[in-house]
């Protein structure tokens, strides 16, 4: 593949973002607007997309039946590593998982120029139905003009020195944001970032000799998430799908209810039009654990 090309990003005609140079980072996105929690920044289908331990062999021969332009844009993305094959270098550098535990990545054109935040202020999601396959960058949070728009390349709650360590080992940096600066003079907040992780796996293993003690920990997390994430919309959506069955195994069914609600509305926010496919699992724990009286009322929510 030819890496000489001239290096002029393409307009991405968009309202909401900018692409722009940032001394000693290359490129970042940036908000052109003040954006609301859960705005949809952009969309974007992958330039290519190949299994998650690929060969130089394998990635050519992908790489070789995409269009011109397409190949264009491919080799406008840098990589770290530049002692490694020039393809492979872009794509362990920009490519991005397509869905939890994927075994597949995508490569982006737009959206692998976010720069990287343990304290991200957006998310991405991919969506694959009825032939749409477009990863999509949304606002996690009140986003002013002119802010930089970052998102978390790893699992954002370990301990800062872990984070350094997986961020160095694959993309070669040393990240600076304000979560690490802090988290480098206060070691007991480094601890309690990295508990809130500890608190979610807690939840989900719920026990039901340990459903109280999932229903505290659910209390924690989310005053974690209030007070020092932002009040992240994804966390908190994640947080209130997580504590439901819980819920049901204490019988609080006002909570259960109170607490779907707040999911199927966050739900809505994150995956627009295609929510009810993403919230099935929502439904299926009310019709399975909620007695008729109370769950009437959270059907209507679910339109």
């Amino acid at each position: 593949m030819n890496n000489s090309i001239e290096r002029v990003i393409d307009d991405p005609q968009s309202d909401l973002f900018v692409i722009k140079p940032i001394d000693g980072k290359g490129l970042g996105m940036f908000a052109k607007c003040d954006l609301q929690c859960g705005t949809v920044i952009v969309c974007e289908k992958p330039l290519m997309k190949f299994p998650s331990y690929s060969s130089s062999i394998l990635l050519e021969a992908i790489y070789d039946k995409l269009d011109s332009e397409t190949k264009r844009r491919i080799q406008f993305l840098l990589a770290s590593q530049t002692r490694k094959h020039p393809l492979v270098g872009i794509c362990d550098t920009n490519s991005i998982p397509l869905a939890h535990d994927s075994n597949e990545k995508g490569l982006f054109y737009y959206i692998s120029m976010v720069n990287h935040s343990c304290e991200s202020n957006t998310f991405w999601i991919w969506f694959d139905y009825n032939n749409r396959q477009e990863m999509t960058l949304i606002a996690d949070r009140r986003i002013k003009a002119g802010e930089e728009l970052v998102c978390s390349y790893i699992e954002r709650f370990h301990l800062r020195e872990r984070r350094h360590e997986i961020l160095h080992n694959n993309w070669l940096f040393k990240c600076q944001c304000d979560i690490c600066e802090r988290h480098e003079k206060d070691k007991t907040s480094d601890v309690q970032w990295a508990s809130y992780s500890k608190a979610i796996d807690f939840i989900l293993e719920y026990g039901s000799k340990l459903s109280q003690e999932c229903m505290e920990a659910f209390s924690k997390s989310l005053k974690f998430v209030q007070e020092h994430y932002h009040h992240s919309l994804l966390q908190t959506f994640m947080l209130h799908f997580c504590i439901l069955i819980p819920c049901c195994m204490l019988k609080q069914w006002q909570d259960v209810v109170k607490y779907s609600r707040t999911a199927i509305r966050l739900g809505k926010i994150i995956y627009g039009d295609d929510y009810e496919r993403y919230l099935i699992p929502i439904k299926e724990i009310i019709e399975a654990e909620v007695p008729m009286e109370y769950r009437t009322g959270l059907e209507k929510d679910f339109k």
